[in-house]
């Protein structure tokens, strides 16, 4: 069976429902319902068709079910009722648990210019990364911090979670503060060209400029003045 097939793309999501089933929750108190027979899964499609006819957007592409997926993220198309009970197809983009820090200097702000593929440009940004198999988030957090700018993590602090937008990205990354020893060279594999260490009004300035644009970035820097780290 082709895997980017109609019936390859949906076997595939019949065997990640088993393995992550919490992937497919529906929440409690409605929303918009995964659905997954296979009577429903196909009238979602008819729909999703029929919308798009209507809308004068592109039909050549329904399949429900996986459209790709590696060691880094999975796209899914869900099959979907909507709250007004008419279905529909849905796509998600699930990355592996990301962590994102804000490294604390002797009280300044240790950023990273680094070159971001989907940007195709470079980004002044706190570290961040995603979780290995099995590893606690605080793991992860001094484990990226180590690789990305070389520092030693003397202190973590939760900071709470964040999300880039959650309409298609199921994306929930813990944010933490971290008191650092020192820093070293970027990682070039990683594309980073600068390690630097900021004072808070530098950072204001480079938000209000526009040079920091990066979400993660905005909410690290957010949630540790209004914890009083910075």
């Amino acid at each position: 069976m082709d895997e980017y097939s109609r019936a390859g793309a949906r076997e595939a999501y019949r065997r990640l429902m088993r393995e992550k089933p919490e992937w497919f929750c529906n929440h409690p108190r409605g929303g918009i319902t995964i659905v997954t027979s296979d009577a429903e899964v196909e009238l979602a499609s008819v729909q999703a068709g029929q919308y798009r006819k209507a809308h004068g957007l592109v039909e050549m592409d329904l399949r429900p079910g996986v459209l790709a997926r590696d060691a880094y993220m999975t796209v899914v198309r869900d099959a979907v009722r909507f709250p007004d009970g008419s279905y529909g197809l849905y796509n998600r983009i699930i990355e592996s648990s990301p962590v994102a820090v804000l490294p604390l200097l002797r009280g300044r702000s240790v950023m990273m210019k680094v070159f971001r593929h989907g940007l195709r440009d470079w980004s002044l940004e706190f570290p961040r990364g995603g979780c290995d198999d099995g590893e606690s988030y605080e793991a992860s957090a001094i484990r990226e911090l180590k690789e990305e700018i070389g520092a030693k993590t003397l202190r973590l602090i939760p900071l709470g979670e964040f999300t880039p937008g959650g309409s298609s990205l199921s994306i929930r990354a813990h944010l933490f503060g971290a008191e650092i020893e020192g820093i070293g060279c970027g990682d070039a594999l990683e594309g980073i060209e600068e390690v630097r260490a900021m004072e808070v009004v530098e950072v204001e300035h480079s938000i209000s400029s526009g040079e920091i644009i990066d979400g993660f970035s905005l909410a690290l820097f957010t949630r540790a003045r209004l914890a009083n780290l910075i």
